[in-house]
């Protein structure tokens, strides 16, 4: 599985029209209000690609599976404007310099669904973002790391779950008790 975030809006008509030349169909997949999401799987459905416009947190991404994935993320990283990690990290970076509220919130976020498995350097990232004087900034930052409860993450959750502002402690709480539930602690 690979996640190709999308850096800024794309061209849903030109995706399809990429993958319906490749042999990749369009799948009914269940509506909801705050995502939007297109599949498409391989003739053979071995292979998938999820569209998905998170309403929540703002990101775009695609979500590539299946027998094919690797081919399938070359073929999209050259066709759409996508972040590559040590892009979007450094991208992230001045946003924390310059960026507002929520752009600070969305690259975080981004970041979050940009790291399939752990990745030191998007960790430092984010946990350079809990290190700000700003609660925003700090909030962006626990947000983004309790959509990955990993247990390389515990300390940072416990550390989460002891912070002065209550939302921020919440917000650690709340991962320090999915990272025992995901690990049977």
């Amino acid at each position: 599985m690979k996640t190709l975030v999308i850096k800024d809006s794309i061209d849903e008509k030109m995706l399809h029209e990429k993958l319906s030349a490749v042999g990749y169909s369009i799948h009914d997949v269940p509506v909801t209000e705050d995502m939007h999401r297109i599949l498409w799987m391989s003739a053979d459905e071995k292979t998938a690609i999820n569209y998905i416009d998170d309403k929540l947190t703002k990101v775009r991404y695609l979500l590539v599976r299946g027998k094919s994935a690797k081919e399938m993320t070359k073929t999209l990283r050259k066709g759409f404007p996508v972040w590559k990690r040590d892009d979007l990290l450094k991208h992230a970076l001045l946003k924390l310099i310059d960026g507002t509220e929520e752009e600070i919130a969305r690259v975080a976020m981004e970041i979050a669904a940009d790291m399939d498995e752990y990745d030191a350097a998007s960790a430092g990232v984010l946990s350079t973002f809990l290190t700000m004087d700003e609660v925003s900034t700090r909030l962006a930052g626990a947000r983004a790391l309790r959509a990955r409860p990993w247990m390389i993450f515990y300390s940072t959750a416990e550390e989460l779950s002891n912070d002065s502002h209550p939302e921020i402690a919440a917000i650690g709480t709340e991962m320090l008790a999915r990272i025992k539930e995901l690990n049977d602690l």
